[in-house]
């Protein structure tokens, strides 16, 4: 009868296929409903690229037109003359060259008041008739500030197209208001917007705040009269994002728009759900699939695991029955034995021992003399041996035998190492064992290897170079002569290792090592600290120190020709070049690590000046990287003692009152005197001291707005603080705000801090995350050198600002470049619609304060106003500011 699986295995074994199975179906559904979640979030993060594109490119197309439609002012000279004096044919033919340049305009054309046509980029020049849709030339005279107004979509009767006419104001030397137009075909903006268009089912929109379409893709019959439903500015009404309808459609959708730069202008793009789920359908019916597949093939396994434990039943009541038997079998040693009776005979052996000395095997019986044993050992051992050594070998082994003083090793001539154990019997006799300790010894040597020499490439490593670089330099000391060190390091490796993989990287420093063990003599050490730097040690070279000099730079440039030769690594051709830096071993016991980190720096300073080339040396680099060092010990130094000051550059509004002032931290050092931030900011970055520094401007400038709280003369001064990106990114930034907030007392709304836009845009979730904390305390926030950055604008509706300030360099311009007076008019005009102030810094003119509140920015700082001055000057100011009532001295 065969012995029958216990029920508890049975269980479970199906237990165990069972909790399988469902965790497979539970792993599936999770994948289904995960794959649902990633198609959707796909789909989603595709329209939002989609439209950030779109939003990029439309405003491009509409910047170009605007600035195609400022020039015109330059190109004709208007504001120089008065309309009888221009000549319709000339002025015709500058416009046409100008127009040439942007291919979307259908034609420019100048219009006077009345309408009609005084030059025009088109064949027609003055005769063209332009039919303007009704209001657009009253609405364009309307802005109090000129910028571009974009008309509703009309019919060319010219062509029969559809198109957007888009109007700018100007001005002719007498006042009278002329009306520069352009022409624009919708087909010409659908062109821009098609290039993205590669979402399934794709709705995309160009329409106005309050839901009239200006262009539809995929094109829509109604055209201009289109009105869509409801207007974008009530989707967040409608409920979750995929809630939505779809904008041409009216299908579930997600619907995501942005606003343009010009007028109430949206870009949107509906993703109907049914389409972004179309590739997860596949999915799902490939993942269920696949999920029956496994269903089946555990059954399966659980079928075979159950015949496989009924064997092993089986098996196991067979070993037992055989366990008497293996148990003598357990006898065999590891070890081989040997036992001797008192008289040397042999008595036992074992399998082991013939193993170990196969040569022995047809020698052995039991009562042999174990001296005709050694005899035969002897002949094999020491074969070219004389027979008077042989002998000799043989009465030393007897005589160990007698007195036995504990293991020792023989080697054999296959290169096995055998360790002897001699122990005497009760009765006189001996038990001799050998063990095989060779791959002990080589685990030894191989430890002994690994601590000293490099694996990869087996030259001498860090801790073997160091002794050796300590006994050249006692040695340089007795003998007088000078030695030199070259430190190499591989240029662009990192490079090989990332493109061709660490295998073939490796390859290269073993060929590196082989070349540079070539290039020096037996005496000299080529060894490897690590990654792709190796250290030549030049030993003995002459006793003048010039002359150890050129013999070590003609070696360096030994090195640098072979190691430039090109590589075969496998099936790649590879040139490679070095960095060397080098120092001479004097003879004054310089430490090892010291000549090693001079060659080092001489190396570095190769990296610096192009690589590929060898540098000795010069003591000025160990004086540049002690002054880095020593400025940063003294900025710590600074910060523990407060040696910092706060000065402070006044923000003012047009009509002159000191509204704010910005925070600038100088450093009063003790022996330099006081240092501008471009002395030491780098070195703080670098450092990380950025952070207590920034934390100590922002605690002075909370420490000032609550001591001026209660002075009628300074209690209305907001102080901007500049924020760094990486005291930003704190983990506990938020925090540390709000308590040098609670500790000082000072009002969170007259606090201003300031973020450049890379530092906005670094992780813009973190940076809206952070900001929207502070903001519910009442903290604003203002975005530094406006203007500079290249996706500011895509972001700009989504951050919870206050402010933005125009960079100095567009304002240094103003009135030199059209295109920077465009710009800044760009950026006020933005800010208005966003309803957010905006502040010129670098204001230094009369006539750039006047230019910018020509075009509606209000708020000034710069050298005009004044510069960074302390406390006491600021406060003596503000003091005598006339736009504050008069305070009693009392």
């Amino acid at each position: 009868m065969s012995p029958e699986i216990p029920r508890r295995i049975k269980l479970f074994v199906w237990g165990g296929v069972s909790a399988f199975v469902l965790a497979v179906v539970a792993v599936a559904a999770t994948l289904i409903y995960q794959a649902r979640q990633v198609a959707l979030v796909d789909a989603a993060s595709g329209a939002n690229r989609f439209v950030a594109s779109a939003e990029a490119a439309l405003n491009r197309s509409f910047l170009a037109v605007d600035v195609l439609l400022a020039s015109m002012d330059e190109i004709l000279e208007l504001s120089g003359v008065r309309q009888e004096w221009l000549d319709p044919e000339v002025a015709s033919q500058r416009l046409r060259s100008s127009a040439r340049q942007n291919l979307m305009v259908r034609y420019v054309a100048l219009l006077d008041e009345k309408g009609r046509v005084i030059a025009s980029s088109d064949a027609a020049g003055a005769s063209l008739s332009v039919s303007l849709p009704a209001g657009l030339a009253d609405l364009v005279f309307s802005q109090p500030v000129p910028m571009l107004t974009v008309s509703a979509p009309a019919v060319s009767f010219v062509s029969a197209e559809k198109v957007l006419y888009m109007a700018r104001p100007m001005a002719l030397a007498d006042g009278s208001r002329m009306l520069a137009v352009a022409q624009v075909p919708v087909v010409a903006l659908a062109g821009v917007l098609t290039q993205g268009m590669d979402i399934p089912g794709l709705q995309v929109t160009l329409e106005r705040t309050g839901g009239q379409a200006l262009l539809t893709l995929p094109r829509q019959e109604e055209g201009e009269k289109l009105l869509l439903s409801p207007p974008l500015a009530e989707l967040d009404a409608t409920g979750p994002a995929w809630q939505a309808r779809a904008r041409l459609g009216g299908e579930p959708a997600l619907v995501v728009y942005r606003p343009l730069m010009y007028q109430d202008l949206r870009i949107a793009a509906s993703v109907p759900r049914h389409d972004a789920l179309t590739a997860w359908r596949s999915t799902r019916d490939g993942i269920v699939l696949t999920t029956l597949g496994f269903v089946a093939m555990m059954i399966l396994v659980g079928a075979v695991s159950m015949r496989y434990l009924d064997r092993m039943t089986q098996a196991r009541v067979a070993i037992a029955h055989s366990k008497a038997t293996l148990d003598e079998a357990l006898e065999s040693m590891v070890s081989g034995f040997v036992l001797l009776d008192s008289q040397m005979r042999l008595v036992q052996w074992n399998r082991r021992f013939e193993e170990i000395y196969p040569w022995l095997k047809g020698h052995l019986a039991p009562q042999i003399p174990f001296r005709e044993l050694l005899m035969e050992k002897a002949r094999h051992h020491l074969e070219n041996a004389s027979p008077e050594e042989q002998l000799r070998w043989v009465e030393q082994r007897v005589a160990v035998q007698r007195n036995p003083q504990g293991p020792h090793e023989q080697g054999l001539p296959d290169g096995r190492v055998i360790q002897v154990t001699e122990r005497p019997t009760p009765d006189a006799g001996l038990v001799i064992t050998y063990h095989d300790v060779t791959e002990l010894r080589r685990a030894s040597a191989e430890i002994e290897n690994l601590a000293f020499y490099d694996p990869l490439t087996g030259l001498p490593n860090r801790r073997l170079l160091m002794d050796r670089i300590q006994q050249a330099v006692a040695a340089n000391a007795r003998s007088g002569q000078h030695g030199a060190l070259l430190f190499l390091d591989l240029d662009h490796f990192k490079t090989l290792n990332d493109t061709l993989g660490h295998e073939v990287g490796d390859m290269l420093l073993r060929q590196v090592a082989e070349r540079l063990r070539a290039c020096v003599r037996t005496e000299d050490t080529v060894a490897r600290l690590g990654g792709d730097e190796f250290v030549v040690m030049l030993k003995n070279l002459a006793a003048s120190r010039n002359d150890a000099a050129s013999l070590a730079r003609r070696v360096a440039e030994k090195i640098l020709r072979r190691l430039n030769m090109p590589y075969a690594l496998g099936a790649h051709l590879y040139h490679s070049t070095p960095s060397i830096g080098a120092t001479l071993i004097g003879l004054d016991m310089q430490p090892p690590v010291d000549l090693l980190k001079q060659a080092d720096i001489a190396m570095y300073q190769v990296k610096s000046q192009g690589r590929n080339s060898l540098c000795f040396f010069d003591p000025q680099m160990q004086v540049a990287i002690n002054q880095r060092v020593q400025l940063e010990n003294d900025l710590q130094k600074a910060i523990f003692e407060g040696e910092f000051e706060l000065h402070y550059q006044p923000q003012q509004r047009l009509d002159g009152r000191i509204v704010g002032v910005e925070g600038l931290v100088r450093w009063r050092h003790p022996e330099r005197g006081l240092i501008a931030p471009g002395g030491f900011i780098a070195v703080a970055e670098e450092s990380e001291l950025i952070v207590p520094i920034g934390y100590w401007v922002l605690r002075t400038a909370c420490a000032q707005l609550a001591a001026w709280k209660s002075d009628p003369r300074y209690q209305h001064v907001q102080v901007s603080v500049n924020v760094s990106a990486r005291q930003f990114r704190q983990p506990d930034f938020v925090e540390r705000v709000v308590e040098i907030l609670r500790e000082t007392g000072a009002q969170a709304h007259l606090l201003k801090l300031e973020l450049t836009e890379s530092l906005v845009l670094d992780d813009v979730d973190d940076t809206i995350a952070k900001m929207e904390q502070l903001k519910t305390k009442g903290v604003r926030f203002s975005v530094d050198d406006f203007g500079t950055g290249y996706s500011s604008l895509a972001y700009l509706t989504r951050l919870p600002l206050d402010q933005l300030k125009i960079d100095q360099s567009f304002v240094r311009n103003l009135g030199a470049k059209q295109t920077d007076d465009v710009i800044v008019q760009t950026i006020i005009g933005m800010a208005r619609n966003l309803e957010l102030d905006v502040i010129a810094e670098g204001v230094e003119t009369v006539e750039q304060r006047d230019t910018l509140a020509r075009y509606g920015c209000h708020y000034f700082q710069g050298y005009l106003l004044g510069k960074p001055m302390p406390l006491h000057e600021l406060e003596a100011l503000l003091g005598h500011d006339p736009a504050l009532p008069a305070v009693d001295a009392a």
